[in-house]
């Protein structure tokens, strides 16, 4: 009995495909890496964009964290801490009402009287508030791009190993 046995590792001898796979991984998750910061900046950048603007403050805490998740698994979070945050994305329904305390500076701000809080939050109360997306379009508008720099990001990993 026997058998063969073929390579075809391109201009690579199998000593140099050995070698260029031993590094490969290292190369890898460095570019995936990056990737995944230049992809949460992108959408973080587009959710800012589309954050609603009254002060600025929502807007300027929009933020991507990358986190590496055991040994190559790389993930983006892309999102902000601010209070009422949750209520700008995806509304409220009917039932809530909002402290007026919380209100009395937008209302000062954009009705020109600080006591009309309270009725703002009664309205609240009865009728919710709109939606306002910013971090899920974000996302949506920008998913072809991301998952193309992903794939840039590998395609560069395997060209600087000498395996492209």
């Amino acid at each position: 009995m026997s058998a063969t046995l073929s390579f075809d590792g391109g201009d690579l001898t199998p000593e140099e495909f050995v070698a260029s796979m031993e590094v490969l991984s290292d190369v890898l998750n460095s570019k995936l890496e990056q990737a995944a910061t230049d992809v949460g900046e992108l959408i973080a950048g587009a959710a800012r964009e589309n954050a609603p603007v009254d002060t600025g403050d929502l807007r300027s805490r929009i933020e991507a964290v990358v986190e590496t998740v055991g040994e190559a698994i790389v993930q983006v979070r892309v999102g902000t801490n601010r209070d009422g945050a949750a209520a700008q994305e995806f509304g409220t329904d009917p039932g809530h009402f909002p402290p007026p305390s919380e209100l009395r500076d937008w209302a000062r701000r954009v009705l020109g009287d600080p006591n009309a809080a309270y009725p703002v939050a009664r309205s609240i109360a009865e009728t919710g508030l709109d939606a306002q997306p910013f971090l899920g379009p974000a996302f949506e508008e920008n998913l072809e791009r991301a998952l193309n720099m992903i794939v840039e990001a590998v395609d560069e990993a395997f060209a600087e190993v000498g395996l492209a």
